[in-house]
């Protein structure tokens, strides 16, 4: 019967020991608004990291291509960088791209691709 209410006794005390700890952790950590909380997400080690909107990435990856991004929406700006990045896959594997339109460029880099896989 002692040993039963010993456990009891520990258990609760462990418990409270915790639950006061609680407090300090959070108030340790730099104080955020809902909104700052909802646009970054937990990494490796609990680190906040801000989360890129597609938006951002587009726009960064049309400077790398030197595409103009001026008067033109995000649909038709993603449409320009991603026949960049094909043409440019496509000078990597030494296709010529004059005369031809995206879907025969991808044709032949994924012919290419697959002669190339044992």
């Amino acid at each position: 019967m002692k040993k039963k209410t010993m456990s009891y006794v520990m258990s609760g005390a462990l418990s409270i020991g915790i639950l006061g700890s609680a407090p300090s952790m959070t108030a340790a950590s730099p104080a955020a608004t809902k909104a700052e909380i909802s646009s970054y997400k937990y990494r490796d080690g609990q680190q906040l990291k801000r989360i890129r909107d597609f938006s951002d990435i587009i726009l960064e990856q049309a400077e790398s291509f030197a595409i103009d991004p001026k008067n033109k929406d995000l649909e038709t700006l993603a449409k320009e960088v991603r026949e960049a990045k094909v043409k440019q896959q496509a000078a990597a594997f030494g296709i010529s791209p004059l005369n031809k339109d995206i879907d025969t460029i991808k044709h032949e880099i994924r012919q290419i691709q697959r002669s190339m896989k044992p």
